[in-house]
């Protein structure tokens, strides 16, 4: 494989994975915490007025049983972890390639592309370890 089918097959498409990744974990984040928030407001709400309505109690306990139930799922997939991680070797790997393809320190001599290779390789690697460890801390 030679310098530019590296970067196009290899380097480019990881880094558009990694992204796209980050995104959507970061909304599925985003939404799961907007639904928390919501949930606690409506429990907070709805008890001002137990008083007046003793069957709002039924449903004050089943959305704090829902809230349970988020904040469990919500620790089980870790949406914000793996946001935060992908986002990070997305970065990483577009860090190298600037350098790389401006010639900046590690990239200024004879060996450049094989280092960029070395780098970018272990840049993922790093990452699918991160990612077993994580799946692993779940198990």
């Amino acid at each position: 494989m030679n310098q530019e089918e590296y970067i196009e097959q290899r380097l480019d498409n990881q880094i558009k994975w990694y992204s796209a990744k980050s995104a959507t974990n970061q909304k599925k984040h985003k939404y799961w915490q907007v639904i928390k928030i919501i949930s606690a407001l409506l429990i907070t709400t709805l008890s001002i007025v137990v008083d007046k309505f003793r069957e709002i109690t039924i449903v004050i306990g089943v959305l704090g049983a829902f809230v349970v139930f988020v904040e469990s799922f919500v620790k089980i997939f870790d949406y914000e972890k793996l946001w935060l991680q992908y986002r990070t070797t997305s970065e990483r790997l577009k860090r190298e390639k600037l350098l790389f393809q401006t010639k900046s320190k590690p990239y200024h001599g004879e060996d450049s592309f094989a280092l960029l290779v070395q780098q970018c390789e272990a840049i993922m690697q790093n990452e699918v370890q991160g990612w077993v460890e994580l799946v692993g801390e779940k198990e």
